[in-house]
């Protein structure tokens, strides 16, 4: 059904998936997803049989509650950000699994994290606040990925957290996209992330009229130097947008130089 702004999103009470007209089908890794519906080899966490999610990596994946991030350096037009726990311990084998090995599964898990971030980002925002009280639409946006990834997955991951995340009385708007190639991130320092993703995010131009003036969430699973939420919240401005705030499901701890980053190979973050 079409949502508070027109929109058509599609959601399933058991690892929701938005609809993606388009996708190819993949013989191999759709009927290892089946079977892992069906019979999880074990735990994406810690591997533990039995379990599609463990009792003990379930308890890491809510040890922390939505908490205010900001990164160090922050990016210029970076939006204030509310995020679940830090993305170490068994956080970075749940995404990766959930992001690159199909285990949609996860999805029901990350998005109820989410959707904690989400609440608390529109109830420190009285933009948000206000317009949920006055019966006025609050957009949430998926942070967009690489058109080669998601044909390659079949599937576009963050745009199904959001629906789990967005509830009843916020519209999921997919109406953010890259304009250009842009290159992995894993292991891009903070000033090279920023420069990489410069620019290249954009409105659908069908979508600029329906987001005027509305406060938007945007949305995410893994946040690092900041640099993808700063360039969605200067493309949803620059479009005309309300108010942007962001969420995401973890938060990186950084270490080390203030524009250096550890080099993270396949960690679900953002394309």
């Amino acid at each position: 059904m079409p949502d508070a702004l027109g929109i058509g999103v599609d959601s399933r009470t058991s690892g929701p998936r938005v609809r993606s007209w388009g996708m190819p089908w993949r013989p191999g890794e759709d009927l290892r997803a089946l079977l892992e519906l069906v019979a999880p080899a074990g735990c994406a966490g810690c591997g533990r049989s039995g379990h599609r999610l463990c009792p003990d990596c379930l308890g890491q994946l809510h040890a922390t509650g939505p908490r205010p991030w900001r990164p160090t350096p922050c990016p210029p037009g970076f939006p204030p950000t509310w995020s679940g726990p830090a993305y170490q311990g068994v956080l970075p084998a749940l995404v990766v699994a959930w992001k690159e090995q199909d285990r949609v599964d996860l999805t029901g898990a990350l998005g109820d994290v989410l959707r904690g971030a989400v609440a608390a980002a529109v109830a420190g925002s009285p933009e948000h606040r206000d317009a949920l009280r006055a019966g006025r639409p609050v957009a949430v946006l998926p942070a967009p990925s690489a058109a080669a990834s998601t044909r390659s997955r079949g599937r576009c991951p963050v745009r199904e957290l959001a629906v789990v995340a967005a509830g009843t009385r916020r519209a999921v708007v997919p109406a953010l996209v890259l304009t250009r190639a842009v290159a992995d991130q894993a292991g891009l320092s903070a000033g090279q992330r920023a420069a990489n993703l410069g620019g290249a995010v954009r409105v659908r131009p069908g979508l600029v009229g329906a987001l005027a003036g509305v406060p938007c969430v945007v949305v995410d699973d893994v946040v690092t130097t900041g640099a993808t939420l700063a360039e969605c919240a200067r493309a949803l401005r620059q479009a005309g947008a309300g108010r942007v705030v962001a969420a995401t499901v973890a938060a990186t701890a950084r270490r080390g130089r203030a524009d250096s980053e550890p080099a993270l190979s396949r960690t679900g973050e953002p394309d």
